[in-house]
C-alpha cells in the first residue's frame, strides 16, 4: 500500500489519454504527444483534484483500519543532502546536488512526504527532489529533470507531491508533526513546478495541461487557506552538465516559465 494508491488512475480518467502500454498510460512518451495534438481544452481538473484529495485521505483511514499508522519524523523535514554514491550517474541527482551545494541554506532535496503513513515500508525512497524557501510561508516544490520520462509525466509527480502536501497540512496535528523540524509545513504559498533543460520541452507542448493545473490548483487551495499555482519552468542558458558552482547559480537564477498560456 502507499498513500498515492489509485491516484494513478483518476489521473488517467481525467486526462483520457489513448491506452498504450500498461497503466497507468500517462506515463508514456505517447500521452504527452497526445495531449500536444489535442485542440480540446482539458476538463474536469477541479473535480480530478477532489477526488485526489479524498483517495489520499482514504488510503490512510485503511491504514488505520488495517493497524498501522506511523507518520516519520522525517516527511517535510528541511535538509541539505549531499551525499551522493560514486556509482549514481544519474544526471538528475548530480545536477540536484550541485544545486544544493551551489545555491545555500535556502535550497533543499529530496524531502520525504509519506513516509510511515501506510505502512512501515511504505513510500520510504518517495521524495521531493528539490525545495526552495523564498520566506518561512513561500516555498517552491520541484520536479527535477533532465533527461528521464517526459513533461507529462514530471507534471503529475510533482503535483501529486502537492496534494500530498495540502493533505499532510491539513492533518499536522493528527499525524503528530512539528513545524519545528518539519517547517516546509509552515508554507501557505506553494508553487509546484517542474524545472529542467530547455531541450526536455522539445516536441511537446503542454500549454493547456499547465493552465488547467495553475486554475484549478489556484480555486483548490482557496479552500485549504492556501496559494497554489503550477508552472514549468527552463534553467537558464548558462547550464551545461558538470557545469561548476557558478554556472549552476546562473542557470538557477535564470530559471523561467514556458509553456505561458495568454
Amino acid at each position: 500500500m502507499r498513500i498515492r494508491n489509485g491516484l494513478e488512475g483518476l489521473v488517467d480518467e481525467w486526462l483520457q489519454v489513448e491506452p498504450k502500454g500498461k497503466p497507468p498510460h500517462y506515463r508514456y512518451r505517447a500521452a504527452a504527444n497526445e495531449l500536444t495534438r489535442r485542440t480540446t481544452p482539458i476538463a474536469g481538473t477541479r473535480a480530478f483534484l477532489d477526488a485526489a484529495y479524498a483517495q489520499i485521505h482514504q488510503n490512510w483511514l485503511d491504514a488505520i483500519d488495517a493497524g498501522y499508522t506511523n507518520p516519520s519524523k522525517e516527511n517535510w523535514r528541511w535538509k541539505r543532502n549531499l551525499n551522493m554514491s560514486p556509482k549514481n550517474n544519474s544526471p538528475e541527482t548530480k545536477l540536484e546536488k550541485a544545486v544544493i551545494d551551489a545555491c545555500g541554506d535556502n535550497w533543499s532535496n529530496q524531502i520525504p512526504v509519506g513516509s510511515g503513513l501506510v505502512g512501515p515500508n511504505a513510500d520510504r525512497r518517495v521524495a521531493i527532489d528539490l525545495a526552495h524557501r523564498k520566506d518561512p510561508s513561500t516555498f517552491s516544490l520541484i520536479e527535477l529533470k533532465v533527461a528521464s520520462n517526459n513533461p507529462l509525466f514530471a507534471a503529475i509527480e510533482i503535483l501529486m507531491y502537492g496534494l500530498v502536501f495540502v493533505w499532510s497540512k491539513s492533518n499536522q496535528e493528527k499525524l503528530g508533526y512539528d513545524l519545528k523540524t518539519q517547517p516546509v509545513l509552515a508554507a501557505n504559498d506553494i508553487t509546484l513546478a517542474v524545472l529542467a533543460p530547455g531541450s526536455y520541452y522539445d516536441g511537446c507542448d503542454l500549454t493547456e495541461l499547465g493552465s488547467a493545473l495553475n486554475n484549478a490548483l489556484g480555486e483548490f487551495g482557496a479552500q485549504y487557506g492556501l496559494a497554489l499555482r503550477f508552472e514549468f519552468c527552463e534553467l537558464g542558458e548558462d547550464y551545461a552538465e558538470d557545469s561548476g558552482s557558478e554556472c549552476v547559480r546562473s542557470a538557477i537564477s535564470g530559471r523561467r516559465r514556458v509553456w505561458v498560456s495568454d
